[in-house]
C-alpha cells in the first residue's frame, strides 16, 4: 500500500512490476497456437491496458523482444496498436465500459483469424479461446495492481496457474525436457502447498492448449497428468513423502505411454531432487484463516450463549415471590405457650366456622399495637388476659426483628435480581455482537457489492485504534460517481466519515480505479484539572480520562462527604465504569451496572455524583451524562451555554433512568466541569472572569479558577476541569 511503504521501497516495487510485465509479455508472445499468440497477448494486453501505461510500456518492450530476437509476427505488436488506439478512443468518448472490452477484444481477434485465412473450424476455436482467456487474464488484474498473497482466491488462483503454465509454455519449442521439468516442479509446490484442486482445471486446460501447439506432447502430458491421482488417494505434507510418493506413482507410466526410460527417467529425477532442495516456507492454505476464524468465533460464542443461560439460571433464583405471612407462625407459638391446653381452645379454634376474634386479635398484636376497644374485648373473651397481652407483647418484638431483617434480604434481593438481569443482558448483547462481528472487508464487500458496484479488491489497514484506511479496487467507475455515489453509501453503512488519500483512474472508465479512503479522527482536546482538598488525607473527588476508538471520555465524581471514604467511593465509580465502557459495554448498561454495585456496597448510607462527558473526536458530537451533578458550562463566542440535569445521584435507586443529553462542538469551544464545592453561582463566576481565558492552556486556566475560588470560600473538595476543542 502506497500509504504505508516508503517512497524509495514503491520505486523498487514499480521497476519490479514493469520488469514481470516485460517478461509474461515476452514468454507468452512465444506461445503459438497455428502460427500465432494473439489469443494469449491481446488478453494480456488488456490486463496492462487496467494497470496504466506504465504495464502497457512493458507489455509492447516484451512484445518488442520476441519480435526482433526471436522471430516472433509483427502481427501481434499492430493488433496491440491497433487495439490500444481503439480502447483510447473509448475513453476519449466515454463510449464503453470495461464488460463490454473482452467481447470487443474477441471481436478484434476473430476478424484478424479470418484475414490470416484459417479454416473455419480454427477461426471460431481460436475466436473462444481469446474471449476464455481474456476472462481468465482480467480476473488477475487485483494481483497485478496490489501484488498481495491475500487476494489469492481460490478462483484467481485457477487463473495464475493458467498464467503461469502458459508462460513455461513458451518454452517448449526450445527445450521441451527443461520445460517439462519446470512443469513438474510448478505442480509438486502446488500440492505441497495443499492447492491440488486449484491446480488441475488450469492444468487440464493448459493441457489442451499444449495438444493444440502439437499433438506429439500427447505422451508427455499423459505422463505428469496420470501420477496426480494418487496424491488424492494419499495426503502428504512433508517434502520427503510428497518427493517418495512422486516417485513410485510414475512406476504405472509404461502401462500407459510409450515410456522413454532415459528421457522421462531423467525428468522424474531431476524434477523430483530440484523440487526437495528448493527452500520454501510453508504459507497458510488459500482462503483458510476465515474458516479459522469463523471456528474460533463460533467457540467463543458458544461460550457466551452458556454464561447467558447460566446468569438466567441465576436470575430466575432472584424472580420476585410473594414473601410468606411470618405472623401466622408467631400465631403458632402463642397458641403453643397459652392456648393448646385450654378448655376453650376448640372454640377459639373451631375446625368449622374458623378462628375467633381472639385469634385474629393475636395476628393484629404482632404487627402494631392493641388500641382500648381491642384490650377490652381480651379481657372479657379471653380466660387468661394478663399471659394473652404479654405473650403477644413479647413475641412482638420477635416479629419485628425478623420482620426488619426480612425487608433488608427483600431489597437485597431485588438488587441482585437487577445486577444479574443487567449482566444477563449483557452477555446476550456481547453474544449478538459475536454473530454479527465487526464491521471488516468481507462485509463491507458484501454490502457494496449489493449496490452493484464491480470491487475487485479491499482492504482495511490500521494505522491506530481510531485511524485507519480503505484500500480498494474499482470497475467502471469515474471520480465523479465515486465521490456523489460510491463514498456517501459506504460512510453510511460504516457510520464513519472517509476522506479520500488516493484516486487514480490510470485508465479512467474502462480502467482500474484504485482508491484509498481514510478514517481519521478531526479534533483533539485540550484539557487542564486541578482539584483542592476540603482534609489534607484524601479529596473526595474523583476524575479520570481515558480513550475507547474515536471518543475521549472526562468523568468527574463526586463521593458524599469528605475524606477517604468519600474518595475510595468515587474513585471506585469511575474505575469500573473506565473498564466497562473500555471492554465494549454500551453506556446505559455501564450506568445501570454501576448504580446497581454502589446500591448493594452502600446499602443506602453514600452516594456518589457522576458527572461524565463522552466527545467523539470525528464529528464533535458531546454526550452529557449527569447524575447528581452540578451543571457543565461550554464557553463558545463569549456565549456560555448551560448543560443540566436534575437527577439523583447513583446507587439510590435502581433501575436508574438514563439521562444523556447531546451538544456538536466547534473548534475553540471550552467545555467547565466543576464539582459542588464552588459556590453555586459557578455561571456568575466564569462570566466575570472570562476576560482572564485568553488563549491560555486549559491547564493554566483550571489553576486560575481553582486559586480565585479558593479566594472567595472553600466549604467542600472542590474540582474543575477545562477542555478545549481543537481541530487537528
Amino acid at each position: 500500500m502506497e500509504l504505508i511503504l516508503s517512497p524509495s521501497r514503491m520505486k523498487k516495487i514499480r521497476y519490479q512490476f514493469i520488469f514481470y510485465i516485460t517478461l509474461i509479455s515476452f514468454l507468452i508472445s512465444i506461445v503459438h497456437i497455428y502460427s500465432t499468440s494473439l489469443l494469449f497477448a491481446l488478453p494480456f494486453f488488456y490486463v496492462c491496458f487496467m494497470c496504466g501505461y506504465q504495464s502497457i510500456i512493458g507489455y509492447a518492450i516484451g512484445l518488442g523482444i520476441g519480435v526482433i530476437f526471436l522471430d516472433v509476427p509483427y502481427d501481434v505488436f499492430v493488433i496491440s496498436a491497433i487495439s490500444f488506439v481503439i480502447l483510447e478512443f473509448c475513453l476519449l468518448f466515454q463510449s464503453m465500459k470495461s464488460r463490454y472490452v473482452p467481447y470487443l477484444l474477441t471481436l478484434i481477434g476473430g476478424i484478424y483469424y479470418a484475414y490470416i485465412q484459417i479454416d473455419l473450424l480454427s477461426t471460431l476455436l481460436l475466436t473462444i479461446l481469446t474471449y476464455i482467456n481474456t476472462m481468465i487474464f482480467t480476473s488477475l488484474t487485483p494481483i497485478f495492481m496490489h501484488g498481495e498473497a491475500e487476494l489469492l482466491t481460490h478462483e484467481r488462483m485457477k487463473a495464475l496457474t493458467v498464467v503461469i503454465l502458459i508462460c513455461t509454455m513458451g518454452l517448449l519449442p526450445y527445450s521441451q525436457m527443461s520445460t517439462m521439468i519446470l512443469i513438474r516442479i510448478f505442480i509438486l509446490i502446488m500440492i505441497y502447498h495443499e492447492c491440488l484442486d486449484d491446480l488441475l482445471p488450469g492444468l487440464f486446460y493448459s493441457a489442451m492448449l499444449m495438444l493444440l501447439m502439437d499433438l506429439g506432447y500427447k505422451d508427455d502430458i499423459l505422463s505428469f497428468l496420470l501420477p496426480l491421482f494418487f496424491f488424492y488417494m494419499i495426503p502428504c505434507h512433508k517434502k520427503s513423502t510428497i518427493v517418495s510418493l512422486y516417485f513410485v506413482s510414475h512406476l504405472i507410466l509404461p502401462f500407459f505411454l510409450d515410456f522413454q526410460y532415459t528421457y522421462h527417467g531423467f525428468i522424474v529425477v531431476a524434477s523430483g531432487l530440484i523440487f526437495f532442495i528448493l527452500p520454501m516456507r510453508l504459507h497458510k492454505p488459500v482462503l483458510s484463516s476465515s474458516y479459522q476464524e469463523m471456528t474460533f468465533k463460533q467457540q467463543l460464542s458458544k461460550q457466551v450463549d452458556s454464561f447467558c443461560h447460566l446468569f438466567e439460571q441465576m436470575t430466575a433464583l432472584f424472580t420476585k415471590a410473594p414473601a410468606p405471612n411470618r405472623s401466622l407462625e408467631y400465631v403458632g407459638y402463642i397458641y403453643e405457650d397459652m392456648c393448646q391446653n385450654c378448655s376453650s381452645q376448640t372454640t377459639c379454634f373451631h375446625k368449622k366456622y374458623g378462628p375467633h376474634r381472639l385469634v385474629k386479635l393475636m395476628n393484629k398484636g404482632l404487627k402494631e399495637s392493641y388500641s382500648e376497644a381491642d384490650e377490652d374485648f381480651i379481657h372479657q373473651y379471653c380466660l387468661n388476659p394478663e399471659k394473652y397481652l404479654a405473650l403477644v407483647q413479647q413475641y412482638r418484638k420477635d416479629y419485628r426483628k425478623i420482620r426488619r431483617v426480612q425487608e433488608e434480604y427483600k431489597v437485597m434481593k431485588n438488587d441482585l435480581y437487577h445486577q444479574f438481569s443487567l449482566l444477563n443482558h449483557v452477555f446476550h448483547q456481547f453474544s449478538h455482537q459475536l454473530e454479527i462481528g465487526h464491521i471488516e472487508e468481507k462485509h463491507i464487500y458484501e454490502h457494496m457489492e449489493g449496490y452493484h458496484f464491480q470491487l475487485a479488491h479491499l482492504k482495511k489497514y490500521y494505522e491506530s485504534q481510531s485511524v485507519y484506511y480503505l484500500e480498494i479496487g474499482l470497475y467502471d467507475m469515474t471520480r465523479e460517481e465515486i465521490e456523489n455515489e460510491f463514498i456517501p453509501i459506504l460512510e453510511a453503512y460504516l457510520n464513519e466519515t472517509l476522506d479520500i488519500e488516493v484516486i487514480k483512474t490510470p485508465m479512467h472508465q474502462l480502467g482500474y480505479t484504485y482508491l484509498v479512503l481514510k478514517h481519521h479522527t478531526r479534533y483533539f482536546i485540550q484539557y487542564g484539572v486541578s482539584q483542592c482538598a476540603k482534609e489534607s488525607i484524601a479529596c473526595g473527588d474523583s476524575y479520570t480520562i481515558f480513550s475507547m476508538n474515536e471518543n475521549d471520555y472526562f468523568a468527574l465524581s463526586d463521593g458524599m462527604g469528605q475524606g477517604q471514604k468519600a474518595s475510595d467511593d468515587s474513585s471506585l465509580t469511575l474505575d469500573v465504569m473506565k473498564q466497562l465502557i473500555t471492554n465494549g459495554i454500551s453506556l446505559n448498561d455501564t450506568i445501570q451496572s454501576v448504580n446497581a454495585l454502589l446500591k448493594i456496597k452502600n446499602r443506602n448510607d453514600m452516594f456518589t455524583t457522576v458527572d461524565m462527558i463522552e466527545i467523539n473526536l470525528v464529528n464533535g458530537v458531546t454526550t452529557f451524562m449527569k447524575y447528581g451533578a452540578c451543571p457543565t458550562y461550554i464557553l463558545r463566542d463569549h456565549e456560555i451555554i448551560e448543560v443540566e440535569s436534575k437527577t439523583l445521584p447513583m446507587g439510590i435507586i435502581s433501575p436508574l433512568e438514563t439521562m444523556i443529553q447531546k451538544q456538536t462542538l466547534k473548534e475553540n469551544d471550552m467545555i467547565f466541569m466543576v464539582s459542588d464545592g464552588f459556590s453555586g453561582h459557578f455561571r456568575e463566576f466564569l462570566k466575570d472572569n472570562e476576560y482572564l481565558i485568553g488563549d491560555d492552556h486549559p491547564k493554566d486556566i483550571a489553576h486560575l479558577f481553582m486559586t480565585l475560588a479558593n479566594d472567595e470560600q472553600r466549604n467542600d473538595d472542590m474540582t474543575i476541569m477545562v477542555l478545549k476543542i481543537c481541530k487537528q
